[in-house]
């Protein structure tokens, strides 16, 4: 009877044994508790708890700089945004590039930075990106003949399909010709080197007027004063300074038109 129960024995270990090599699961059942890592692994408890510590905070650190990196690149696209010009057309990037122009420039009469500056950087802030344009002057108010009567700047940038597009660079708008028929009028330039030309011309020109019309006032008072002169002596004496101031005058005259032919050629008509 013992050896049959040591045989049943033997056969129910070995049966058990050769269960644990044919690929299913098995769970090793001991008297103490669940194994632990740490005593599988020879690594103590609290070394153990220290590196799980160690991968928590590292997964933290990583979330963190992934969120940082997210915002960064938000912070470059807005950037680029705002300081990228190119638009799906010509009139579109000129558009955008006068818009930006504006809200990072201040027009300033006290500091002499004014339509006729604006319109030079902008008009070379196209040239950088590949669009062609001329600087105009004109009055967008009142339709004028003579360019002597011009008060205002602005760029004309040749767009899509040779079209063009007014860029009022003082207030960073564009206007079409439907919009606004008079930035299409006036008298264009086809560099900053021209308008500057040609605006120390006009200075010229108006100082010159004002002594023109300063004369003229003298030589009518000459003519009062000879007319009312009480003897010969007087009258030749007041017709001289006439003569003189007419003279002066007359001068002045041919240097005005002089300066208005020069103001003349360096502007091209835009009708």
């Amino acid at each position: 009877m013992k050896i049959l129960v040591v045989i049943a024995t033997f056969i129910l270990l070995f049966s058990i044994t050769l269960s644990g090599c044919s690929g299913g699961s098995t769970v090793t059942v001991t008297s103490t508790a669940t194994t632990t890592v740490a005593s599988t692994t020879g690594v103590s408890q609290a070394d153990y708890d220290n590196l799980q510590s160690q991968l928590t905070k590292a997964q933290a650190d990583k979330t963190a700089a992934q969120a940082s990196v997210a915002s960064l690149e938000a912070q470059v696209a807005a950037l680029k945004a705002q300081y990228e010009f190119t638009g799906g057309t010509l009139a579109d990037t000129a558009a955008r590039l006068v818009a930006n122009y504006h809200a990072t420039h201040v027009y300033s009469i006290t500091d002499y930075f004014i339509c006729g500056d604006m319109a030079s950087e902008v008009w070379n802030m196209l040239k950088a990106q590949g669009i062609s344009s001329v600087i105009v002057v004109g009055n967008v108010d009142n339709t004028i003949t003579d360019i002597l009567q011009s008060n205002h700047a602005w760029v004309l940038a040749t767009v899509d399909n040779g079209g063009k597009l007014a860029l009022e660079t003082t207030a960073g708008v564009a206007y079409t010709k439907v919009e606004k028929p008079l930035y299409y009028r006036g008298w264009t330039f086809n560099s900053p080197t021209d308008l500057k030309a040609i605006n120390d011309l006009k200075r010229e020109y108006n100082v010159r007027v004002e002594f023109r019309n300063q004369l003229a006032s003298e030589v009518n008072a000459a003519m009062t004063l000879y007319n009312n002169s009480s003897n010969q002596t007087e009258a030749d004496k007041y017709l001289a300074l006439y003569n003189k101031l007419k003279e002066l005058k007359e001068g002045q005259e041919t240097i005005l038109l002089q300066l208005q032919t020069q103001i003349n050629g360096l502007a091209t008509v835009l009708n």
